[in-house]
Formats: C-alpha cells, structure tokens, sequence
C-alpha cells in the first residue's frame, strides 16, 4: 500500500470514528433519558456521552484538514489534545475525589486544546482570496490564543491568585474574539476582482481544479502557488484556462502556463 493510499484510510477511519462516537453517545443519551431512573451511575453514564459527544465536535476541523490533505501536523495536535481532554474529563466523571492536580491537569489539557482547535478552524475558513489584512488577522488570532493558553496554564499552576493578572486574561480573551469575528467579515467585504480558472498540478502528480479570484493571471498564479505550498503540496504546473470557450476546443491563446520554481527535477508539465 503506497503512501496516498495509507493517507487516504487513516483519513476514512478518523471521519468513521467521530461519526460513530457521536452516534453512540446520541443513541444512549437517548435511551437513558427515556428508560433510565438517573441514577448515580446513569448519571455519570450520561454525563460520558455528552463529554464524548462534545469532545468528537471539536476534533471535526481536525478530521476536515485530514480529509483535506491540509496541515497534516495542526491535525495531528487537535486529535492528541481532544482525545486527552476527553480521556481526562471521563477519568473525572468516574473518579470520587479527583483532587486538586487532576484539576489543573484537565484546565491545562482543555486550554491548548481550544487554542489548537480555534486556528485549525480559522485554516479551515482560509481561501487564497483573502486579503492581507486576513491573513495578517488570522496569524495574530493564532499567535494571541496561544498566549491565552500559556498564560491559564501558568494560572492553574502557579496558583496565581491576582486581580490585575485576571484584568489583563479577560482583555486578551475580549482582543482574541474580536480578532476572530473579524476575519470572515473582512474576508467578505474584499475588492472585487476576476475569477480565474486554474488547472494545479501537485506533487505526485494530482491534478486540482481552482478558482482564483484575483485582477490579473500573474496575482492568481502567485496566490495559487502560495497557498498550496502553504499547505505543504509541492506544485509542479498550472494551466489558466479560459473560460469563455468550450474546454474541448482550446486555441493557443485559451491556455497560459505558469509554473512554479519550486517544482522537483523529474516534474512531468500538464501541457
């Protein structure tokens, strides 16, 4: 089984996973709060469906950027973090007396695991046509709900019991929202420019259909080529193809092919 083949089954049983613990966990939740008499146990049994159920939505964006072949390693530490989060919050379900460590541990755990699954679903909302100020936008989010999580970690552990501490959490948390609101509206109010079709052709030899909006060729090939690489995919050939004629009848001038200068030496061009 070759490489893309092995992507492609881990990717399949990821999605399966977190549709069928979203599944169980509904159909007991169901069952219980029909049949059951909400009782110690059921209540704690209750309580790990909706923990499960919980923790398998936020591991989505994750799934999603598998799915999608996109950063493969923010992927990987939102899966790590929500299994975690969600192993830890069941432990504490079920345990008598958790203490005070188990405590910290778990505010820890679910602290990084929200700052990992809010920029793993801001990439997710990316789009080669968003301007700089998006972009710009979506690395100072990152960037800030990364300090926002170092800085309750520090809190729990610490045992940091200071009123001005708190002022200045509350007023990140406050900045980091506003930050992430401001990203699609921004996105949505971009200049207008021409849609470009585009034929990408990225490492090993996948062919990808784009549309790029941007004022002429050399900005869409630039933004093509940046946001695949971004992404990690090796891009090997672009076609801009015309739109104004039948795919099946091109001239010389329907196509135009740019190529981009990080390809590899044994590239084989679409055209």
């Amino acid at each position: 089984m070759d490489a893309r083949a092995i992507s492609t089954s881990v990717r399949r049983l990821v999605l399966i996973a977190v549709a069928a613990l979203l599944t169980g966990a509904a159909t007991l939740a169901i069952a219980i709060l029909l049949f059951g008499d909400f009782s110690g146990t059921e209540g704690r049994i209750l309580g790990t469906t909706a923990i499960l159920a919980g923790y398998s939505l936020l591991a989505l964006p994750a799934a999603i950027l598998r799915d999608r072949r996109r950063l493969p390693a923010l992927a990987a530490v939102v899966l790590t973090l929500t299994a975690a989060g969600a192993s830890l919050a069941v432990a504490g379900i079920w345990a008598d007396e958790p203490g005070d460590a188990f405590g910290k541990a778990l505010g820890s755990v679910n602290a990084w695991m929200v700052a990992s699954v809010q920029i793993a679903t801001l990439a997710l909302r990316r789009s080669h046509r968003d301007p700089h100020s998006v972009r710009w936008l979506y690395a100072a989010s990152s960037c800030l709900v990364i300090l926002l999580a170092t800085m309750l970690t520090v809190v729990l552990l610490a045992d940091i019991d200071s009123e001005m501490f708190g002022r200045v959490f509350g007023a990140l948390l406050v900045l980091d929202v506003l930050l992430v609101a401001l990203q699609p509206v921004l996105a949505r109010i971009r200049p207008a420019g021409e849609a470009h079709r585009l034929r990408v052709v990225v490492a090993p030899h996948e062919i990808l259909d784009m549309t790029v909006e941007a004022v002429d060729v050399a900005t869409a090939a630039t933004k093509a080529i940046s946001t695949l690489e971004r992404d990690g995919r090796q891009v090997l050939d672009i076609s801009f193809v015309d739109r104004k004629r039948n795919a099946g009848t091109p001239s010389p001038h329907d196509e135009l092919t740019a190529t981009s200068e990080a390809t590899s030496r044994d590239r084989s061009p679409l055209l």
